[in-house]
């Protein structure tokens, strides 16, 4: 019960900072016109936003589609699209003894991303490269940078797509 008090609070806290210093009168609009075009209550919505920013904040309990009581004018894909993955580059590896499931862990715990979205961690002598999910918040990153495993700061770093370089050959 601690660790869900603890993911309420830091959430919070994001909330009150974002609240604080940013203008979120095109979002509000926004919201608006979703609920209205949807038919939805803006309590409804503001819960599913929480829900997909914060996926692991609760359990889940899925609804069958028989209990869903909003009408949609769109049709949910069996199947869901593959979403883009950023490479991160973390300032810990097997010299600090990191383990994988470590990792996983201070990922979900600080910046609340899916444990399931979570892609490849391959650990290195002194860093560790690991696939997130596209679209960070800087509030994320910026903690991120600070988090500590085994004493080690994560200082992570996004790491350019290598496709930007490389060059053309000339086919002679």
């Amino acid at each position: 019960m601690q660790a869900k008090h603890k993911k309420e609070e830091k959430f919070k806290k994001r909330l009150q900072k974002v609240l604080c210093s940013e203008n979120l009168q095109q979002q509000r609009d926004l919201i608006q016109r979703i609920a209205a075009e949807l038919k939805l209550d803006m309590l409804d919505c503001a819960a599913a936003l929480v829900y997909l920013s914060q996926p692991n904040l609760y359990q889940s309990v899925k609804k069958t589609h028989s209990e869903c009581t909003h009408s949609l004018n769109f049709e949910i894909p069996l199947s869901a699209p593959k979403r883009k993955s950023v490479r991160y580059r973390l300032e810990v590896g097997s010299r600090h003894q990191v383990k994988p499931e470590e990792i996983k862990d201070i990922l979900v715990a600080e910046s609340g991303v899916d444990r399931n979205r979570i892609g490849r961690i391959d650990i290195r002598d002194h860093y560790t490269l690991v696939e997130l999910p596209d679209g960070m918040p800087a509030d994320i990153f910026q903690l991120l940078g600070e988090v500590e495993i085994r004493r080690q700061k994560l200082n992570i770093k996004r790491l350019k797509s290598q496709r930007k370089f490389r060059r053309f050959r000339n086919p002679a």
